[in-house]
């Protein structure tokens, strides 16, 4: 289910903008959809020895976030402060292999690991969780509708573990982000399941 929900919004070459935000908006109703499975308390335990699911949407969340004003800022703010690109923007596929490596390699989370949430389980905390993922995500993708493809591929932003992307590449990183999460989750749900205290 997870892997054909992944491959339906897997970009096969350099996507365009439409087809970037499209794939963003398909891979994040899918895992809504997939959140939403999980009761509220399972919700917001720890799956065996690892993260909730929400602390995975709230990762993805702050994550996310400090794209958005820089999506929105004038373009020449941004080559002043980051530099223009000095490559053609990279596939999905080599996105994706760039940031495996990096995991292999000891990357983590670092300043966008969730803060700890010691609360009791709550729907209403839940439905914030949810709430506030949609809203940057959708954010993200009103403020992608004003770059036209040139100035994707132009204009570069830094990346904590593979160094400086181009803005389309980041897009890309950013829907394989939130698909690998979901495939995160799912792993761990099953290891969970099949090896109690894992």
């Amino acid at each position: 289910m997870l892997s054909a929900v992944k491959e339906s919004v897997r970009p096969t070459a350099l996507s365009n903008r439409r087809e970037i935000i499209e794939a963003l908006e398909t891979a994040h109703e899918a895992a809504v959809d997939y959140w939403a499975a999980f009761t509220t308390s399972e919700f917001f335990a720890p799956i065996g020895t690892h993260w909730s699911p929400a602390e995975h949407v709230r990762h993805l969340t702050r994550s996310m976030t400090p794209l958005l004003p820089v999506l929105r800022v004038p373009r020449a703010a941004l080559r002043f402060a980051f530099g223009a690109a000095t490559r053609p923007s990279r596939s999905y596929d080599e996105i994706e292999s760039l940031y495996l490596k990096a995991l292999r390699d000891g990357g983590k989370a670092g300043r966008f690991t969730p803060p700890v949430d010691r609360n009791a389980p709550d729907i209403i905390r839940r439905n914030a969780i949810m709430d506030a993922h949609s809203e940057t995500l959708r954010g993200m993708t009103q403020a992608m509708e004003r770059w036209t493809e040139v100035q994707l591929d132009a204009h570069r932003l830094p990346h904590p573990l593979i160094s400086k992307l181009t803005v389309r590449e980041m897009m890309l990183f950013t829907l394989l982000h939130n698909q690998h999460h979901v495939g995160v989750a799912e792993k761990r749900r099953a290891e969970a399941e099949a090896h109690p205290g894992f």
